[in-house]
């Protein structure tokens, strides 16, 4: 038996052990990470081939500019720069990535097809983890402070002797209005995907001996079924080809894989073989992935269950390190053969925080959870389990291993003393979003700018008719709105109606009340800009809605082009209730509008010009009130639309720092399905900063980060300069910046 000693061990390296491992690791932690398999990435690897989800919903969530931030964003902008020149295909990226993710970090060392046996305890805490290769068969010991579980299933946790939960809750366990009337094993199957590729002639199949015949299966009548989300598709993956919800999910793990491979190769079998996909004609089952995708598993138990309360009243947790935003994303028993519908999404209004309490266990001292392993109850974890929550949550972790071995004290002590404040702040610093904190150091800063974006979109694409309600959600810096501007074809005189909606939380945008209603007589016209009176006050959200109701005579000017705070809003009212989509959300009671969206107009955005008063919601002061993300204001500098522009932050007292970063605009509101660099971020720039022993220059050329950090070893700083040369595309915002004096 080999022994290996280190200061933290990361058990499973899918993002959440990634992430967890790296964010210990630029600590100055010594780290060994482990893997069961020869890939990094879990869900996400070459084996799985599942995209990484997270808060942001695919850009359904109404807070619009919801993703996370902080290391799992890091992976993602790496997958978009180094695709740049789309030199790979998705699995050989991601192992380029993942692999170069954790082979950059010298405190790291990777032990790949590693597989957790055994753990010694003693007192409540881990003294040894017994391993074993995979292939070679030697055994490993490995000796560590702390331990992290983030296998998914939670092999290590297990072992270990931890508590856990498996199934679903009944109603009354945690009062959840989702979870089932009694409790059951039951938990949300698995899915295998798959790749479908495109020829340039015909291509017949010819399907397996084991394949099914589908058309001889219970769930084949019900297949195309709107409502079911499980409709054949000659495309490629669909998440809703499941399977083993029923069984033991962990024990029956083998029957799950063989029948979704039966189940795969039979669907395409009939979308080739049936005639009623004629789209399908050239196209050929490319790739089955080796392994499925798994939802849920063990939940371990910390010192707080995170529930489905939690969840949708998005609880300010003292203890916050993380964010959540996925629907409660609640998966059928059955899976495919379900009767009900693949899956019951239940919105979550915005982002959330998770509290540190739901990551480590409540029975092993030492031991922290990262993953779809941590402690939720059934429904919550229907969000909790995507993978960028789950790197989120890692990061949260890895950081924390740091403070653990810094203090000498356990998870528990982090959780319950001030050092939890260090620990949410040294997160901030590093990147991580946590909903309502900010960082109060950059107080010490003025800031001017060599420019300034207008608030207003005239960049003209098209006119959409009103045929039903729309909104025009604005972000405003001012205490009240007088008037806007809006271009309108007017196909006869008529009387335009609109209200004015007020909404409550700073980081969404839902209405929850009707402030006014106003209206406007417009004369005939082909296209004229006209001045809406609006005379209201602006939110308790930072936000004024305008809400245009439905008129057959009129056109509305949209713009491709989505300005940062200005969001155009479906609202649906029950006579187009039918027309809302599953992921619609529903509005507070007492609204005539029953729900609203806003990711179905993103490409049809309402133009505006002329805000009275004024509007400098892109100004330089937001680069100094320490929030890194929109909420309630946009918090950014945007310079207008030609390089070079400079920000300049004037110290008010002089300011030591060792490290700078710079926290630049990624585009928030984008999911990561885009394929190269998003045009809002700063590509090419100039860092000067003055202090006590002169100016320091950084110059960089090539930037793919959100969030790049630079050594810089500064006394009694008195200026810091960042000039903007070039972008990938759009004018590049900044967030503001972050002075560490620490690690």
């Amino acid at each position: 038996m080999t022994e290996y000693r280190c200061d933290l061990l990361v058990a499973g390296a899918g993002i959440a052990g990634m992430c967890a491992a790296v964010a210990a690791a630029r600590k100055g932690l010594d780290v060994i990470l482990i893997n069961d398999r020869s890939v990094l990435g879990g869900n996400a690897s070459s084996e799985i081939g599942i995209g990484i989800s997270g808060s942001s919903h695919h850009g359904l969530n109404p807070a619009i500019y919801a993703k996370e931030s902080g290391l799992v964003e890091e992976i993602r902008l790496m997958k978009l720069k180094y695709n740049e020149t789309q030199g790979y295909g998705e699995g050989a990226l991601s192992d380029a990535v993942f692999f170069d993710f954790i082979y950059n970090e010298k405190n790291i060392r990777l032990m790949l097809n590693v597989l957790v046996e055994n753990c010694e305890v003693t007192d409540k805490k881990i003294t040894k983890c017994i391993a074993r290769h995979c292939v070679n068969n030697e055994v490993y010991s490995f000796v560590a402070d702390n331990y992290i579980d983030s296998t998914g299933n939670g092999t290590l946790a297990l072992t270990a002797g931890a508590s856990f939960m498996i199934g679903r809750e009944g109603k009354d366990e945690f009062n959840e209005y989702w979870a089932p009337e009694k409790a059951d094993k039951c938990t949300m199957g698995n899915t295998v995907y798959f790749e479908v590729g495109t020829a340039d002639h015909e291509i017949k199949y010819k399907p397996p001996k084991f394949a099914h015949d589908v058309t001889k299966l219970s769930f084949f009548k019900d297949i195309n079924k709107p409502e079911n989300f499980r409709g054949f598709s000659p495309n490629g993956p669909h998440w809703a080809y499941e399977y083993g919800g029923h069984l033991d999910i962990l024990h029956d793990h083998n029957k799950t894989e063989d029948e979704m491979r039966k189940l795969i190769y039979g669907i395409w079998d009939y979308i080739k073989n049936s005639g009623k996909y004629p789209e399908a004609k050239n196209k050929y089952l490319k790739h089955v992935f080796a392994k499925a995708g798994t939802r849920e598993s063990r939940r371990f138990i910390g010192d707080y269950i995170l529930n489905e309360n939690d969840v949708e009243n998005k609880i300010n947790f003292e203890d916050s390190v993380a964010i959540g935003g996925w629907p409660m994303d609640i998966h059928a028993v059955k899976g495919i053969y379900d009767e009900a519908p693949a899956s019951n999404f239940v919105p979550v209004t915005g982002t959330y925080n998770i509290p540190f309490r739901s990551m480590y266990s409540k029975d092993i001292d030492n031991l922290m959870l990262a993953g779809r392993d941590i402690s939720v109850t059934h429904i919550a974890l229907g969000s909790t389990r995507v993978m960028a929550t789950c790197g989120a949550i890692g990061q949260a972790v890895g950081t924390c291993a740091y403070f653990c071995k810094k203090y000498d004290i356990t998870p528990r002590e982090v959780a319950n003393s001030n050092v939890i404040k260090e620990l949410q702040h040294e997160l901030l610093y590093d990147d991580q979003t946590i909903l309502h904190l900010y960082d109060s150091e950059h107080e010490n800063f003025t800031a001017t700018a060599t420019s300034e974006m207008k608030y207003e979109n005239t960049d003209f694409s098209e006119f959409i008719p009103l045929e039903r309600d729309y909104c025009l959600a604005l972000m405003s810096d001012t205490e009240n709105i007088d008037s806007i501007d809006m271009e309108f074809k007017v196909l006869k005189d008529t009387v335009l109606k609109y209200k004015i909606l007020g909404g409550v939380h700073p980081e969404t945008y839902i209405p929850s009340e009707v402030i006014k209603e106003e209206s406007i007589k417009l004369e005939k016209t082909e296209n004229t800009w006209f001045t809406l009176p609006i005379s209201s006050n602006v939110s308790a959200d930072s936000k004024v809605y305008i809400t245009l109701l439905k008129n057959d005579d009129i056109e509305v000017a949209v713009s491709k082009n989505r300005v940062m705070g200005a969001v155009t809003l479906r609202m649906h009212t029950p006579e187009n209730h039918d027309k809302k989509n599953h992921d619609s959300m529903p509005l507070p009671k007492g609204l005539e509008w029953n729900y609203t969206d806003h990711q179905y107009e993103k490409t049809r955005n309402i133009l505006f010009k002329n805000i009275i008063p004024q509007q400098h919601v892109f100004g330089a002061y937001n680069a100094v009130n320490g929030y890194a993300r929109p909420y309630g204001h946009q918090n950014i500098w945007m310079p207008e639309n030609t390089a070079p522009h400079t920000l300049t932050l004037t110290a008010i007292k002089p300011v030591d720092a060792k490290y700078l970063s710079v926290i630049f605009d990624d585009s928030l509101d984008v999911d990561e399905k885009i394929t190269t660099p998003h045009k809002t971020l700063a590509k090419e720039y100039t860092i000067r900063i003055k202090d006590k022993n002169g100016e320091k220059t950084i110059e960089e050329e090539d930037n793919y980060l959100r969030a790049p950090k630079y050594k810089i070893d500064a006394e009694d700083i008195e200026k810091i300069e960042i000039t903007i040369k070039g972008s990938y595309g759009s004018p590049a915002g900044i967030y503001g910046i972050r002075l560490f004096n620490g690690i």
